[in-house]
């Protein structure tokens, strides 16, 4: 595949950009902190179990304090308001940098919170790039007004290219509007797991990449 360098590049955040498991990580260590704090009970073990057999996190730790349902509703926002403790990795970093430098631009299109997705943001040292957060647009993947955003605010701009992970939302509509579309295979740590049976060909990337490493080698 050639992708050339005047093209725009617009990529998906979540186990996309970073793993994230990692940010579920870090928030489940700001509640347990949280209580730590609050309770003065160590409820790490809690959520280690809770995890492990495949529980609602927040309803074991209620369960566990004996505190009413109301409280999970106070611990579901300090998780969703916490300062992540997440990084990008050396491949991410790279590819960013490189495509960058050759390239139209760079954007991010993703779905979530307001608050959440520019803490991972901030936290992931991409708050430079324009954003585009489905809680600020009114309307989530695979709805096509972002989309369509991108290429309004880009108008001398021919090829696109969107980057994601998500093979039942982020690739159908840059699809159909004639975009590129690479898709990152799910190395065992994503949230969402990319079970390809019966998947009609219009969900599916142009391409697939095992790192993010790989799609400088597609740029001349």
């Amino acid at each position: 595949m050639i992708i050339p360098s005047d093209t725009f590049w617009v990529f998906d955040l979540d186990d996309t950009l970073y793993k994230e498991r990692d940010y579920q990580l870090s928030g489940f260590d700001a509640v347990a902190n949280l209580v730590q704090k609050t309770f003065h009970v160590d409820v790490v073990d809690v959520i280690q179990s809770a995890q492990r057999g495949n529980c609602n996190v927040l309803d074991s730790v209620c369960s566990f304090l004996d505190a009413p349902s109301s409280v999970k509703e106070s611990l579901l926002w300090c998780y969703r308001l916490h300062t992540p403790n997440i990084c990008l990795d050396i491949a991410a970093r790279d590819a960013l940098d490189y495509v960058g430098l050759h390239s139209s631009g760079i954007s991010i299109l993703t779905d979530g919170r307001a608050f959440s997705q520019r803490s991972k943001v901030n936290a992931l040292g991409l708050q430079d790039y324009s954003l585009y957060i489905s809680e600020e647009w009114g309307e989530t993947k695979p709805a096509p007004g972002r989309f369509q955003a991108i290429m309004d605010a880009n108008p001398n701009i021919c090829s696109f290219v969107y980057v994601g992970d998500n093979i039942k939302k982020d690739f159908v509509t840059p699809n159909q509007m004639g975009w590129v579309t690479i898709g990152l295979k799910d190395n065992g740590r994503n949230i969402h797991p990319q079970h390809l049976h019966n998947i009609e060909p219009h969900f599916l990337p142009t391409v697939w990449v095992d790192s993010l490493e790989e799609i400088k080698s597609f740029i001349c």
